[in-house]
């Protein structure tokens, strides 16, 4: 199986380090190539473009500037342990084992709106660029239809390559998006829902959390067969057959 997860806002950049296994990003020269145009940007529009405060845009207008290709060591880190938003949290990649990490290395691929698609292992710096931005580029208007073909390409290889047989996505919609059905793979999706009363709800701060425990329930336990992954059992979450469909497999508290 392979797993599809969405990158994250907030990122944790406190600690750099070398990592000797770590990888380098597969569409680099796509990245400078909208860094390129992201440079181009007053801190006033990027404001506007990524719908972020003023202090955020400063600070991103930095990072545009201060990005290097080359992604040195001091100043890069993996993606794993880079992203920090409630599904990493969640996640807990820093309890990861080499044996962990070499799983999800395999298993897992994180979508990225400037790495288009991420590896574990691979070496980021310090961004902010959403997936559903409307970067106006020299292909099109929409950063999403920047990556599609890109991205199912490579998904595509990944596929034949491992001979995967389905693809779980526990990505946020917006991201998922860009993945086409170019490969002649199932996808099920994860869904988490909530109870209230008498009705389930899905809640998105909720959901960020579980994604992340769900995740790392499958790496730690090295998931191979589909059916496991309906044991999965924490912070109160149970599959629920009565909502669950072939697509998607429903998880309720």
């Amino acid at each position: 199986m392979l797993i599809v997860i969405s990158s994250s806002k907030t990122l944790d950049f406190s600690k750099c380090f070398g990592n000797k296994s770590h990888t380098i990003p597969v569409f680099l020269k796509e990245s400078e190539e909208l860094i390129s145009i992201l440079r181009q940007f007053s801190i006033e529009e990027l404001t506007n473009l990524l719908k972020i405060s003023k202090p955020l845009a400063e600070l991103n207008y930095k990072r545009f500037i201060k990005w290097d290709v080359a992604h040195p060591e001091k100043k890069s880190k993996i993606a794993i342990l880079a992203f920090k938003g409630d599904t990493y949290k969640s996640l807990n990649a820093n309890s990861f084992t080499t044996s962990d990490l070499e799983f999800a290395s395999q298993h897992l691929r994180i979508l990225s709106g400037l790495y288009g698609l991420l590896r574990p292992l691979d070496f980021i710096m310090p961004y902010r660029l959403e997936m559903t931005t409307n970067l106006k580029n020299n292909y099109c208007k929409a950063l999403y239809k920047f990556w599609k073909l890109k991205i199912n390409y490579e998904l595509n290889k990944i596929v034949k390559e491992n001979n995967f047989k389905i693809i779980i996505n526990i990505t946020s919609g917006e991201y998922f998006k860009v993945i086409d059905k170019l490969f002649n793979l199932p996808v099920l999706n994860i869904t988490f829902k909530q109870k209230y009363y008498d009705i389930y709800k899905t809640k998105a701060a909720f959901s960020k959390k579980a994604r992340g425990m769900m995740l790392n329930f499958i790496i730690k336990n090295r998931i191979s067969k589909i059916d496991e992954i309906k044991s999965f059992n924490k912070d109160g979450y149970v599959f629920n057959p009565l909502f669950s469909t072939d697509s998607e497999w429903v998880y309720t508290r």
